[in-house]
Protein backbone atom coordinates (compact mmCIF):
# COMPACT_ATOMS: atom_id res chain seq x y z
CA UNK A 1 0.00 0.00 0.00
CA UNK A 2 2.75 2.47 1.01
CA UNK A 3 4.69 1.67 -2.16
CA UNK A 4 1.55 2.30 -4.22
CA UNK A 5 1.03 5.66 -2.54
CA UNK A 6 4.65 6.62 -3.23
CA UNK A 7 4.19 5.81 -6.91
CA UNK A 8 1.01 7.89 -7.03
CA UNK A 9 2.75 10.86 -5.38
CA UNK A 10 5.73 10.52 -7.71
CA UNK A 11 3.41 10.40 -10.71
CA UNK A 12 1.54 13.45 -9.40
CA UNK A 13 4.78 15.43 -9.06
CA UNK A 14 5.78 14.44 -12.60
CA UNK A 15 2.44 15.71 -13.92
CA UNK A 16 2.82 18.99 -11.98
CA UNK A 17 6.39 19.46 -13.25
CA UNK A 18 5.28 18.78 -16.83
CA UNK A 19 2.45 21.32 -16.57
CA UNK A 20 4.81 23.94 -15.11
CA UNK A 21 7.29 23.34 -17.94
CA UNK A 22 4.56 23.65 -20.57
CA UNK A 23 3.31 26.91 -19.03
CA UNK A 24 6.85 28.31 -18.92
CA UNK A 25 7.51 27.36 -22.55
CA UNK A 26 4.24 28.94 -23.69
CA UNK A 27 4.98 32.08 -21.68
CA UNK A 28 8.50 32.44 -23.02
CA UNK A 29 7.30 31.79 -26.57
CA UNK A 30 4.64 34.47 -26.20
CA UNK A 31 7.18 36.98 -24.90
CA UNK A 32 9.52 36.15 -27.78
CA UNK A 33 6.77 36.62 -30.35
CA UNK A 34 5.80 39.92 -28.74
CA UNK A 35 9.43 41.05 -28.87
CA UNK A 36 9.94 40.00 -32.49
CA UNK A 37 6.57 41.27 -33.64
CA UNK A 38 6.48 44.62 -31.88
CA UNK A 39 6.21 47.60 -34.18
CA UNK A 40 9.35 49.66 -34.55
CA UNK A 41 9.05 53.31 -33.53
CA UNK A 42 8.61 54.83 -36.98
CA UNK A 43 9.32 58.35 -35.74
CA UNK A 44 12.67 57.68 -34.03
CA UNK A 45 14.80 59.71 -33.83
CA UNK A 46 12.58 62.69 -33.19
CA UNK A 47 15.42 65.21 -33.59
CA UNK A 48 18.84 65.26 -35.23
CA UNK A 49 21.34 63.40 -33.04
CA UNK A 50 24.32 64.48 -35.16
CA UNK A 51 26.27 67.74 -35.00
CA UNK A 52 28.61 69.84 -37.10
CA UNK A 53 28.67 70.39 -40.87
CA UNK A 54 27.28 67.89 -43.34
CA UNK A 55 29.75 65.37 -44.76
CA UNK A 56 31.20 65.64 -48.26
CA UNK A 57 33.10 63.44 -50.67
CA UNK A 58 31.04 60.27 -50.32
CA UNK A 59 29.68 58.16 -53.17
CA UNK A 60 27.34 56.05 -51.10
CA UNK A 61 26.01 55.20 -47.66
CA UNK A 62 24.71 52.08 -45.94
CA UNK A 63 21.70 52.19 -43.64
CA UNK A 64 19.74 50.00 -41.25
CA UNK A 65 17.37 50.23 -38.31
CA UNK A 66 20.21 52.06 -36.50
CA UNK A 67 19.51 55.20 -38.54
CA UNK A 68 15.82 55.12 -37.62
CA UNK A 69 13.36 57.16 -39.65
CA UNK A 70 14.99 58.84 -42.65
CA UNK A 71 13.53 62.13 -43.91
CA UNK A 72 14.11 61.46 -47.59
CA UNK A 73 12.79 64.83 -48.75
CA UNK A 74 15.66 66.55 -46.91
CA UNK A 75 18.25 64.63 -48.97
CA UNK A 76 18.81 67.12 -51.79
CA UNK A 77 21.33 68.38 -54.32
CA UNK A 78 24.96 67.35 -54.03
CA UNK A 79 24.24 65.59 -50.73
CA UNK A 80 22.21 62.83 -52.41
CA UNK A 81 24.36 59.67 -52.44
CA UNK A 82 24.95 57.87 -55.73
CA UNK A 83 24.10 54.55 -54.08
CA UNK A 84 22.67 53.14 -50.85
CA UNK A 85 23.04 49.70 -49.31
CA UNK A 86 20.13 48.77 -47.05
CA UNK A 87 20.29 46.12 -44.35
CA UNK A 88 17.79 43.35 -45.10
CA UNK A 89 18.55 40.43 -42.82
CA UNK A 90 20.75 38.98 -40.10
CA UNK A 91 21.42 35.36 -39.18
CA UNK A 92 18.82 32.73 -40.12
CA UNK A 93 15.56 34.44 -39.09
CA UNK A 94 15.97 38.17 -38.50
CA UNK A 95 14.69 40.87 -40.88
CA UNK A 96 15.66 44.51 -40.33
CA UNK A 97 12.67 46.48 -39.04
CA UNK A 98 13.29 49.38 -41.44
CA UNK A 99 14.15 47.39 -44.58
CA UNK A 100 10.93 47.82 -46.55
CA UNK A 101 10.61 51.47 -45.61
CA UNK A 102 14.23 52.23 -46.52
CA UNK A 103 13.98 50.46 -49.87
CA UNK A 104 10.82 52.42 -50.72
CA UNK A 105 12.50 55.69 -49.75
CA UNK A 106 15.60 55.08 -51.87
CA UNK A 107 13.45 54.09 -54.85
CA UNK A 108 11.31 57.20 -54.47
CA UNK A 109 14.38 59.42 -54.54
CA UNK A 110 15.75 57.58 -57.58
CA UNK A 111 18.89 56.41 -55.76
CA UNK A 112 20.52 53.15 -56.87
CA UNK A 113 20.15 50.66 -54.02
CA UNK A 114 21.07 47.16 -52.98
CA UNK A 115 20.55 44.94 -49.94
CA UNK A 116 22.92 43.42 -47.42
CA UNK A 117 22.94 40.56 -44.93
CA UNK A 118 24.77 40.61 -41.59
CA UNK A 119 26.62 37.29 -41.31
CA UNK A 120 26.50 35.50 -37.96
CA UNK A 121 27.67 32.22 -36.41
CA UNK A 122 24.97 30.19 -38.10
CA UNK A 123 24.77 27.82 -41.03
CA UNK A 124 25.78 29.77 -44.14
CA UNK A 125 23.25 28.22 -46.51
CA UNK A 126 20.39 28.83 -44.06
CA UNK A 127 21.44 32.46 -43.68
CA UNK A 128 21.39 32.86 -47.46
CA UNK A 129 17.87 31.40 -47.56
CA UNK A 130 16.72 33.99 -45.02
CA UNK A 131 18.20 36.75 -47.20
CA UNK A 132 16.68 35.33 -50.40
CA UNK A 133 13.25 35.09 -48.75
CA UNK A 134 13.26 38.78 -47.80
CA UNK A 135 14.92 40.44 -50.80
CA UNK A 136 13.01 40.91 -54.05
CA UNK A 137 15.73 40.18 -56.61
CA UNK A 138 13.81 41.77 -59.49
CA UNK A 139 13.80 45.17 -57.79
CA UNK A 140 17.49 45.44 -56.87
CA UNK A 141 19.76 47.91 -58.66
CA UNK A 142 22.98 46.68 -57.07
CA UNK A 143 24.61 43.35 -56.30
CA UNK A 144 23.81 41.89 -52.86
CA UNK A 145 26.33 42.23 -50.04
CA UNK A 146 27.25 39.87 -47.20
CA UNK A 147 28.58 41.78 -44.17
CA UNK A 148 31.28 39.83 -42.26
CA UNK A 149 32.43 41.18 -38.90
CA UNK A 150 33.83 39.73 -35.69
CA UNK A 151 31.87 41.70 -33.08
CA UNK A 152 28.32 40.37 -33.00
CA UNK A 153 29.09 38.22 -36.02
CA UNK A 154 31.68 35.47 -36.33
CA UNK A 155 33.71 36.07 -33.15
CA UNK A 156 34.84 32.70 -31.78
CA UNK A 157 34.77 30.88 -35.10
CA UNK A 158 37.97 29.61 -36.66
CA UNK A 159 39.19 30.76 -40.07
CA UNK A 160 38.16 27.40 -41.55
CA UNK A 161 34.66 27.63 -40.02
CA UNK A 162 34.16 31.17 -41.28
CA UNK A 163 35.33 30.30 -44.77
CA UNK A 164 33.23 27.14 -45.14
CA UNK A 165 30.02 28.86 -44.01
CA UNK A 166 30.69 32.02 -46.01
CA UNK A 167 31.30 29.88 -49.07
CA UNK A 168 27.98 28.11 -48.47
CA UNK A 169 26.25 31.49 -48.22
CA UNK A 170 27.83 32.68 -51.46
CA UNK A 171 26.98 29.49 -53.37
CA UNK A 172 23.33 29.55 -52.22
CA UNK A 173 22.98 33.28 -52.86
CA UNK A 174 24.60 33.01 -56.31
CA UNK A 175 22.15 30.30 -57.36
CA UNK A 176 19.25 32.60 -56.51
CA UNK A 177 20.62 35.90 -57.83
CA UNK A 178 22.66 34.60 -60.73
CA UNK A 179 25.66 36.64 -59.56
CA UNK A 180 28.05 36.45 -56.61
CA UNK A 181 27.41 38.73 -53.65
CA UNK A 182 29.93 41.39 -52.68
CA UNK A 183 31.85 40.71 -49.46
CA UNK A 184 31.98 43.52 -46.89
CA UNK A 185 34.55 43.35 -44.07
CA UNK A 186 37.34 45.35 -42.49
CA UNK A 187 40.85 45.37 -43.91
CA UNK A 188 42.14 43.33 -40.96
CA UNK A 189 39.25 40.84 -41.14
CA UNK A 190 40.04 40.11 -44.76
CA UNK A 191 43.72 39.56 -43.99
CA UNK A 192 43.05 37.36 -40.95
CA UNK A 193 40.12 35.23 -42.16
CA UNK A 194 39.41 35.46 -45.87
CA UNK A 195 42.64 35.95 -47.78
CA UNK A 196 43.46 34.51 -50.30
CA UNK A 197 40.42 32.23 -50.70
CA UNK A 198 38.03 35.05 -51.67
CA UNK A 199 40.34 37.17 -53.81
CA UNK A 200 38.06 36.64 -56.82
CA UNK A 201 35.09 38.34 -55.10
CA UNK A 202 34.13 42.01 -55.29
CA UNK A 203 35.27 43.50 -52.00
CA UNK A 204 33.73 46.29 -49.91
CA UNK A 205 36.38 47.17 -47.31
CA UNK A 206 36.04 49.20 -44.10
CA UNK A 207 39.04 51.22 -42.93
CA UNK A 208 38.33 54.40 -40.94
CA UNK A 209 40.23 57.69 -40.59
CA UNK A 210 43.22 56.39 -42.55
CA UNK A 211 44.59 55.96 -46.04
CA UNK A 212 42.75 53.72 -48.48
CA UNK A 213 42.76 49.96 -47.81
CA UNK A 214 45.75 47.83 -48.77
CA UNK A 215 44.97 44.13 -49.25
CA UNK A 216 47.34 41.19 -49.57
CA UNK A 217 48.05 39.26 -52.77
CA UNK A 218 45.76 39.72 -55.76
CA UNK A 219 42.81 41.10 -53.78
CA UNK A 220 41.63 44.65 -54.44
CA UNK A 221 38.71 46.66 -53.13
CA UNK A 222 35.91 48.17 -55.20
CA UNK A 223 34.18 50.13 -52.40
CA UNK A 224 35.89 51.69 -49.40
CA UNK A 225 33.88 52.48 -46.25
CA UNK A 226 36.08 55.29 -44.97
CA UNK A 227 34.04 56.81 -42.16
CA UNK A 228 31.45 55.64 -39.65
CA UNK A 229 30.31 59.03 -38.31
CA UNK A 230 29.02 60.72 -41.45
CA UNK A 231 26.37 63.42 -41.30
CA UNK A 232 23.92 63.33 -44.19
CA UNK A 233 20.81 65.53 -44.62
CA UNK A 234 17.62 63.69 -43.69
CA UNK A 235 19.42 61.10 -41.54
CA UNK A 236 19.18 62.07 -37.88
CA UNK A 237 21.82 59.60 -36.67
CA UNK A 238 25.41 58.93 -37.68
CA UNK A 239 25.82 56.96 -40.90
CA UNK A 240 28.63 55.06 -42.65
CA UNK A 241 30.16 56.78 -45.68
CA UNK A 242 31.45 54.89 -48.72
CA UNK A 243 33.69 55.72 -51.68
CA UNK A 244 34.50 53.92 -54.89
CA UNK A 245 38.05 52.83 -55.59
CA UNK A 246 39.76 55.24 -58.04
CA UNK A 247 39.04 53.00 -61.04
CA UNK A 248 35.55 51.84 -59.97
CA UNK A 249 32.01 53.16 -60.50
CA UNK A 250 28.35 52.12 -60.29
CA UNK A 251 28.69 49.78 -63.25
CA UNK A 252 31.05 47.58 -61.24
CA UNK A 253 28.40 46.83 -58.61
CA UNK A 254 25.27 46.95 -60.79
CA UNK A 255 23.02 43.90 -60.53
CA UNK A 256 21.32 44.23 -63.91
Amino acid sequence: MEEGNKKKRRFGWIIIAAVVCIVMVIGLASLWLMYRGREYDKNWPQHDLTSGPYSTGYDGIDISVNQGRIRWDEMKGKKIPRFIYVKATEGVTHKDACYDRNIAGARKRGIAFGSYHFFRKRDGAQQAKNFIKVVDRKKQDLLPVVDCEELGGTQGWSKAKIQSNLRAFIVTCTRAFGKKPIIYCSESYYKDYLSPSFDDCILFIAKYHMNQPVLPGKAHYTIWQYYDHGRVPGIYNWVDLDRFAPSANLKDIAYH
